[in-house]
């Protein structure tokens, strides 16, 4: 039997019980209940069983900004944001480990970033991320503008700002990136592995 993956926005209380249970086993984050409640959230299924998803936020509070700043730089950025045209975060965002490294399913989750940027996105984006290996894909997309950087709980903290209208050309440049290290991770596993004898000499 064929299982395709699927797209969808939640609302009812057990899939968003779901979707915190499992963002919080990848992240470590708890978020509180109403903003799950008050901004849109997005999942991704596959064989009928939640593998990713994310959610774009529009509040007057953003959880990119009281997560990944400090508390001496936040009353600054929303000044900054507040000051600039309307923004939409996407925030929460997760994969199962094992979806991960599947890049059919890994591309899947982030062509479906993609089209809810298109069809819910405000024309300004903000996000962040702890993951130095996510904020450097960020940085190397085009007008993807780095924001603030901070360090909070012994990890680095990244603020990425941008245009919604340079979405695609980012998720394509993203998707490049990890089709690059995947064929780099593939080189190496395939490399002849040569096996010299403790008593060779040279």
């Amino acid at each position: 039997m064929l299982h395709f993956p699927k797209f969808t926005q939640i609302q009812n209380s057990a899939e968003i019980d779901v979707f915190a249970s499992s963002y919080f086993q990848c992240s470590g984050f708890n978020v509180n209940r109403d903003y799950y409640e008050t901004n849109q959230v997005f999942a991704i299924y596959y064989q009928e069983k939640m593998v990713g998803g994310f959610i774009l936020g529009a509040g007057t509070t953003l959880r990119t900004l009281e997560v990944f700043a400090g508390d001496a730089h936040r009353d600054a950025l929303y000044q900054q944001v507040q000051n600039a045209a309307a923004h939409t975060e996407m925030c929460c965002f997760w994969m199962t480990p094992d979806i991960r490294k599947k890049s059919r399913l890994n591309f899947f989750v982030w062509l479906c970033v993609a089209y809810a940027l298109w069809a819910y996105g405000t024309p300004q984006l903000i996000f962040g991320t702890n993951s130095v290996r996510l904020a450097a894909l960020y940085s190397a997309t085009p007008k993807c503008r780095l924001l603030h950087g901070d360090f909070l709980n012994h990890k680095q903290t990244f603020i990425f700002t941008g245009p919604r209208k340079d979405y695609l050309v980012g998720v394509a440049q993203i998707m490049y990136y990890k089709m690059k290290r995947l064929a780099k991770i593939a080189g190496k596993r395939n490399k002849p592995f040569v096996n010299f004898s403790v008593n060779t000499t040279f």
